[in-house]
């Protein structure tokens, strides 16, 4: 490790989607002196660049972060369940499915009401536009010239059409770019994807970044905590190989942008919490807020594979000689089956328990995954060999909340998550109505020809109690955490709207784990956005 400066005027925690737009922003200035502290390592696996390299790259250790959850499906079984988020540069960037759903303005105008004052859709829109150059051009609602390429329909095939064809006999309207439509719609997803490659937080914001004097990027380095003075940050105390802990100065703002697991552990590491739970931990209080690591809220997925009556699916495109095809066609032509995420088709639709407004989006793809012996479907797994077709529901506005707790002083402490899914009435009734509603969608006419049997939950299960059970027990994390250092008053939140931590100077927290309510979508497009915005506020801009 290269010596490093003295003291730093900003020290980003964290190198993800958000860390990485504030890397880049903060340093474009060369009187401002940038520290980024990543924990993983460099972004060098080429499996990064792939779009369905992703199938590798969440089961390697060298790129996740895998974090057991303390909370039971089911009363009388051990947990089971393990949440995992990007390791090294580019964070959950670099190995996610690269979606770019923008969530919908309502879902902002919420945050404003929530506390989050400023954080509305028009400024959240403008975030958007700044960033983003969209293949389909620019629109009261798209950016077009910004450093994030979108492009949309990335790998299009005929049961992909007919997917499509059946969210409109749905009364779903089809629409090219689902980030422009509000309420019930089908089209394909758009994917940040260039070309055939993954856009990363990484690759687009921290590539410019490292070519400046000022800025300096630490890898596989952990931070023990925030160091604060008399209320302030004044630094941080890093680990970084065999060498023992460390601390570095800062001047002026310590930033956390290490996502809704590990920046609410960062400040109890640091004595900001709960008073009781610090204590419980052996971690002395600096100071009390209830709120941190508190109303986690998260999407819940169900996936339902069918099998298909004729081989019209895309399985065999990832197998045996139709694997090498997709390979040589992506290195040779950049397109294909292997230069796309893990699905082609989205729809969104309301089940109608929470309200009027869209509530569970879908997942749509020409193949499923093998199952496991539980009869269950591992996501991103192995694909089965034989034809097959998966719709996964996503549940958009669970109102069951969750905490984070760390259970020491250091990082290798380990941490309490506690997800409470499924813990309100709401919650149950739209696993139900999910799973009715998937159903529904594959018993369209246009998918007559091709669906075949149901193998989860199976044609059997049909009363609310059976489907609610399964649904308990079989579905996933979203992935999509946020609420941990949610944005608000003094008296009922973590950080004020310019994302402040309250009573304490110097510090801020900018990631997904500040956003007081769920987003109507995936979340990494939004935190890149909340990652432009907040370097506008720190940088006095907005």
């Amino acid at each position: 490790m290269a010596d490093l400066p003295e003291r730093f005027d900003y020290i980003i925690i964290g190198a993800g989607s958000t860390g990485c737009v504030l890397a880049e922003q903060l340093s474009a200035d060369p009187r401002n002196r940038v520290l980024l502290v990543e924990a993983g390592g460099p972004d060098r696996s080429p499996l990064i660049a792939m779009p369905k390299g992703i199938a590798k790259l969440v089961s390697n250790p060298a790129h996740i972060w895998a974090y057991p959850v303390a909370q039971p499906r089911r009363p009388d079984e051990p947990a089971q369940e393990m949440w995992i988020r990007g390791k090294g540069l580019g964070g959950s960037s670099a190995i996610n499915g690269m979606i770019w759903s923008r969530g919908e303005p309502q879902d902002y105008d919420d945050w404003e009401a929530a506390g989050a004052t400023g954080w509305n859709a028009g400024s959240m829109i403008a975030a958007f536009r700044a960033i983003e150059d969209h293949g389909l051009g620019g629109s009261a609602l798209r950016g077009e010239g910004g450093p994030v390429h979108v492009t949309p329909r990335t790998y299009r095939y005929p049961l992909a059409e007919r997917l499509i064809a059946a969210g409109e006999q749905m009364g779903l309207p089809r629409t090219d770019d689902l980030n422009s439509v509000v309420g019930g719609r089908v089209g394909y997803y758009c994917h940040n994807i260039r070309n055939g490659r993954r856009e990363s937080g990484a690759k687009i914001f921290l590539r410019p970044a490292m070519q400046r004097a000022n800025f300096t990027v630490m890898t596989d380095t952990l931070l023990r905590h925030v160091r604060l003075s008399n209320g302030r940050a004044v630094g941080v105390e890093l680990l970084h190989g065999e060498r023992g802990p460390f601390s570095v100065d800062c001047d002026g703002e310590v930033i956390v942008c290490a996502g809704t697991i590990e920046s609410p552990q960062i400040l109890q590491r640091s004595g900001i919490g709960d008073g009781d739970a610090l204590a419980a931990s052996g971690i002395a209080v600096r100071h009390h807020n209830r709120h941190v690591g508190r109303h986690m809220l998260e999407h819940l997925s169900y996936s339902m594979p069918f099998r298909l009556r004729r081989n019209s699916g895309i399985q065999h495109h990832y197998q045996g000689l139709g694997l090498m095809a997709s390979v040589a066609r992506y290195y040779l032509r950049r397109d294909g089956p292997m230069a796309t995420g893990p699905f082609e088709v989205g729809a969104f639709l309301s089940t109608g328990v929470t309200g009027p407004r869209t509530d569970l989006q879908l997942y749509l793809s020409g193949y499923m995954f093998a199952l496991g012996d539980a009869n269950d479907a591992v996501p991103l797994g192995n694909i089965d060999k034989r034809p097959g077709l998966t719709v996964s529901g996503s549940l958009l506005r669970q109102s069951s909340e969750g905490e984070v707790q760390a259970r020491g002083r250091e990082p290798g402490d380990g941490v309490a998550i506690t997800p409470n899914w499924l813990d309100s009435e709401a919650d149950k009734g739209s696993a139900i109505a999910a799973i009715r509603l998937m159903r529904a969608y594959v018993g369209q006419a246009a998918l007559a020809g091709d669906v075949g049997e149901e193998l989860i939950p199976g044609a059997a299960v049909q009363d609310d109690d059976a489907l609610l059970e399964s649904f308990r027990s079989l579905s996933t994390s979203g992935l999509h955490g946020v609420g941990t250092c949610r944005m608000g008053a003094a008296d009922d939140a973590v950080v004020d709207p310019a994302l402040r931590v309250h009573g304490v100077e110097g510090l801020r927290v900018a990631d997904c784990s500040v956003m007081p309510r769920l987003i109507s979508g995936n979340t990494n497009a939004p935190a890149m956005a909340l990652g432009w915005r907040a370097a506008q506020i720190i940088l006095g801009k907005a």
